[in-house]
């Protein structure tokens, strides 16, 4: 029963919107509607994640009980005839949209959902409460990652995320676009993906603040984990790095035996302070001790920016740890739900911000490959773009109520990881460009409809 929460995470405008066109008998019209977002940044680009998210709601929706449905319908609504309705519908509709790990611009169709009217009506929050913090996950998640230069990055910010699904969510997303690990251990319990962590400014605290309280702490961690080829990653800013946080690490990992040829990880992490002297500062003392192949973590509020400072200042790093940027991203994207077309009827939201104006008619998505660069063209259904290398971005998910299952596959998690990466050269090409160029049109016929819509209402 639980499940069906997630599909009734809505709000109320929609469930009333729905009982007047159940009392109307508009229920059956089909509508067309778009998920596409709006980024912050002019061309600007976005990735998307949580399209399989988006499908659960199709199966919690068709799989949950009549009764159950009632019972919760029953306290939201007095609408006997329209609890009814709910409590009997099944989602018989179509979805398409562009794969997980998608590059992505505005105004583009990421789904599009064709559907009995209040089958698509009452989508629209539940999709948008998914996609939207999972696309801006993986969207800043792979900016920061771009930002590192081949350097790791590892996502600490499970703490600063809004409860556990999102914590979930985020989890994958920063999977998908680059992180090698993070910490949280129920993501590796639900997806196999392997958590990791260094180790707490209190940990160190709780063996005291004498002289030789930081060794304790490093040697009782690295005696405790060192036979399971466990990270051994010493935390060493929590009173004075160079005086005494440098030195106890090194210590504790020459006594313990922890050198060069340990077969697991091992190195140091700087939290606090002026990262760039401290990175190289413990580098060189690193060194000079014969500890070369020890790795130097950097944490510390670190965003894509900074992370671009510290490169350029020459900081000695090998691996970024990452939380409140990914976990509490800045708005750089917003993801939108518009109805495009109700029976044979084409229609669009109209304003005087060209942003806002949204796109006409049931369209497809198609990429066209030049000179190892592409444009994207959106195109009304019916439409076939000319020439060679190109590329349809719009598979089916669902047909008439139907699960497409060898495309719901290119949905996994591994698979979205891959398709992320093979588009990794163009996204690389895009985050370099100092003036972002657009890379998306209209084919001609969208245009004009859109033109012909907007002067027939304005006359």
């Amino acid at each position: 029963m639980d499940r069906f929460f997630k599909f009734l995470n809505s709000d109320r405008y929609q469930y009333a919107e729905s009982e007047i066109y159940l009392k109307n008998n508009m229920h059956n019209q089909t509508a067309v509607f778009d998920v596409f977002l709006r980024t912050k940044n002019e061309n600007d680009c976005a990735i998307v994640y949580g399209i399989s998210d988006v499908l659960e709601l199709i199966e919690i929706l068709n799989e949950t009980s009549y009764k159950d449905r009632k019972k919760y319908l029953s306290e939201l609504s007095d609408n006997e005839d329209f609890i009814e309705y709910m409590a009997n519908m099944k989602f018989t509709g179509s979805i398409r949209g562009v794969k997980e790990g998608e590059i992505i611009f505005s105004n583009e169709p990421i789904l599009t959902i064709t559907a009995p009217l209040i089958q698509g009506k009452i989508l629209e929050t539940p999709i948008l409460n998914i996609l939207n913090y999972q696309i801006l996950t993986a969207t800043v998640t792979s900016k920061i990652v771009q930002a590192a230069g081949g350097r790791d990055v590892l996502f600490f910010g499970t703490r600063r995320v809004p409860g556990f699904e999102a914590a979930m969510s985020m989890t994958k997303a920063c999977y998908v676009t680059g992180c090698i690990s993070h910490s949280n251990i129920m993501g590796e319990y639900f997806y196999n993906l392997k958590s990791t962590g260094t180790m707490t400014h209190g940990f160190i605290q709780s063996f005291g603040m004498d002289k030789d309280s930081e060794y304790r702490a490093f040697d009782q961690f690295i005696k405790t984990y060192s036979h399971k080829k466990y990270p051994l990653v010493m935390l060493v800013d929590t009173y004075d790095t160079m005086k005494s946080g440098i030195t106890a690490a090194i210590r504790a990992f020459r006594d313990n035996g922890i050198n060069d040829g340990y077969e697991g990880m091992y190195g140091i992490r700087i939290d606090s302070g002026n990262l760039e002297e401290l990175s190289k500062k413990c580098r060189k003392i690193l060194n000079e001790n014969g500890f070369f192949k020890a790795k130097i973590i950097l944490t510390g509020g670190l965003d894509e920016q900074r992370i671009k400072e510290l490169i350029e200042n020459g900081a000695e790093v090998d691996v970024f740890g990452v939380g409140d940027a990914i976990a509490l991203p800045e708005k750089e994207i917003s993801t939108v739900y518009k109805m495009s077309k109700i029976d044979e009827t084409d229609v669009m939201k109209i304003s005087d911000e060209e942003q806002k104006t949204s796109l006409p008619g049931s369209k497809e998505l198609y990429r066209i490959y030049e000179n190892n660069d592409f444009t994207d063209v959106i195109m009304l259904e019916k439409e076939t773009p000319e020439g060679k290398n190109v590329k349809k971005l719009t598979v089916d998910y669902i047909k008439n109520g139907e699960k497409i299952e060898e495309n719901c596959r290119l949905l996994g998690l591994e698979e979205a990881k891959k398709y992320y990466k093979d588009n990794l050269l163009y996204l690389q090409k895009i985050y370099s460009e100092k003036e972002k160029r657009n890379r998306v049109k209209l084919s001609e016929n969208l245009k004009k409809l859109k033109e012909d819509l907007i002067k027939s209402k304005k006359s």
